[in-house]
């Protein structure tokens, strides 16, 4: 899951960059035939929401300080550094998620 942001004028913060990060993650992850699927929060970073369906969290930049895992491991939580996030690298993101036992 990506968590979102949203900015007090109540729009979301980088969605357009989010959806496209999704499709070329999933892309990524199905042609190396990894059992990860990678959705939006639609939420909005309710942490109790997430938590319910989510085996790993996957965090735009930003979130790292704003977000509140409450008792999510942090073990599982993936935060994008700027600059990956609008490169669409995904060499960390899939390794971290390569690093997760389902």
């Amino acid at each position: 899951m990506i968590g979102k942001s949203k900015l007090p004028n109540g729009s979301i913060l980088g969605m357009f960059k989010q959806k496209k990060l999704v499709t070329k993650l999933n892309k990524t992850l199905e042609t190396k035939n990894s059992p990860w699927l990678v959705a939006l929060d639609d939420s909005i970073a309710d942490i109790d929401v997430i938590a319910q369906e989510a085996d790993a969290i996957i965090c735009v930049p930003g979130l790292q300080k704003q977000f509140d895992l409450k008792n999510y491991p942090k073990e599982k939580v993936f935060y994008f550094d700027s600059l990956s996030y609008h490169e669409l690298a995904l060499d960390n993101v899939i390794k971290f998620l390569e690093s997760i036992e389902q």
